[in-house]
């Protein structure tokens, strides 16, 4: 078990800033950057005063830096598996049935 040392307003927080200071060294103004990213400017503002906004909103930002790579870990699905694996791991588990005489 990991112990988590952020609550998840930490995190939001931590992002906002992430995704901000990405902005700033990419030389990119709010305006602009909102723009891009497919949001309103008031939305981006809010997201950094607030750290109020969607999760959709939130992979527009990061991809729109080309933080895609560090989405795309939080996602990744586990290993590719071959048909009778996945066969098998899709398959009911059967009952275990205890006979009467067991009683």
């Amino acid at each position: 078990m990991t112990i988590e040392l952020n609550t998840p307003s930490e995190i939001v927080v931590m992002l906002a800033k992430k995704i901000e200071a990405t902005r700033i060294d990419k030389k990119i103004t709010q305006k602009d950057f909102a723009k891009r990213a497919g949001v309103t400017y008031g939305t981006y503002r809010n997201f950094i005063d607030t750290q109020t906004i969607s999760l959709v909103n939130v992979i527009s930002l990061m991809q729109t830096l080309g933080l895609y790579s560090e989405l795309s870990s939080l996602v990744k699905t586990s290993e590719t598996k071959t048909i009778k694996e996945l066969k098998q791991s899709h398959s009911l588990p059967k009952r275990v049935r205890t006979s009467a005489k067991a009683k």
